[in-house]
């Protein structure tokens, strides 16, 4: 289905613009830094420079780059050739560009930026990074892995006001296509690349909606994790309900 590689990442980046709406905050001009250099960081470095945001770091297991320049256009595209090589190392890169870095043994989580979205692993983001991130005085973490972030690091970038978007609700946006994709198996047609992002931007701005609505209810403030657990618990509850299993 068309979208369908980019869609994780593309989703990732439309929640993280409802997140900084929220607080009255445009994501256009933002530095951001990632993790990872496989098709979810593709496809979010590639809609965040589409909304005018930069990407400055990303990493792999071998370390990370740090280009300030931004990993825009052509680099952008060379993340999925690093990935194709099968040698699962980002050393290439600075390389390959001038004036980017590579910074061997190191996680990206000390670089000074706006936005932090973990792209590539479980439990990436340990309290020794959050504490990075805390005194470079970060403002918001959106999660596009898998639980990229421990407990303990949650908890302490909450307790120092940092906004975390959690990676059920983040990274959706895979899931969503899927779904899209069965449902246009099920009635013989073919969504257009551009019907595919409208649809999983709606669902992205409908998901968050949703966490926004359960954190004003349950009088939650902007812990989006809780929001995020009583809206999906909600959700399945009523389906359960709905169904006559309860």
């Amino acid at each position: 289905m068309y979208g369908r590689t980019e869609a994780t990442g593309y989703g990732i980046v439309f929640f993280a613009r409802e997140v900084l709406k929220h607080f009255g905050e445009s994501i256009e001009g933002k530095k951001v830094v990632i993790s990872g250099f496989g098709n979810v960081a593709w496809g979010t470095a590639q809609k965040l420079e589409q909304l005018g945001a930069k990407v400055i770091a990303f990493s792999g297991p071998d370390g990370y780059i740090l280009d300030e320049d931004g990993v825009l256009g052509e680099k952008i595209d060379y993340l999925l050739e690093l990935r194709a090589s099968g040698k699962n190392i980002c050393a290439p890169y600075a390389e390959k560009f001038k004036g980017a870095k590579f910074i061997p043994g190191e996680k990206p989580w000390g670089v000074k930026a706006d936005l932090y979205i973990p792209c590539a692993m479980q439990n990436d983001i340990q309290l020794e990074n959050a504490k990075q991130m805390v005194e470079n005085g970060a403002r918001y973490l959106i999660e596009g892995a898998n639980m990229p972030t421990t407990n303990e690091a949650i908890q302490y970038l909450q307790a120092h006001n940092v906004v975390v978007g959690p990676s059920k609700a983040a990274n959706a946006g895979g899931v969503a296509c899927s779904c899209l994709e069965m449902s246009q198996n099920a009635q013989h047609i073919v969504f257009s690349a551009d019907d595919v992002y409208a649809k999983l931007e709606g669902i992205m701005v409908n998901i968050f909606k949703q966490i926004e609505d359960a954190c004003a209810q349950y009088d939650l403030g902007e812990n989006f994790v809780a929001g995020a657990n009583i809206a999906g618990f909600e959700r399945v509850a009523k389906a359960m309900m709905w169904q006559g299993l309860v």
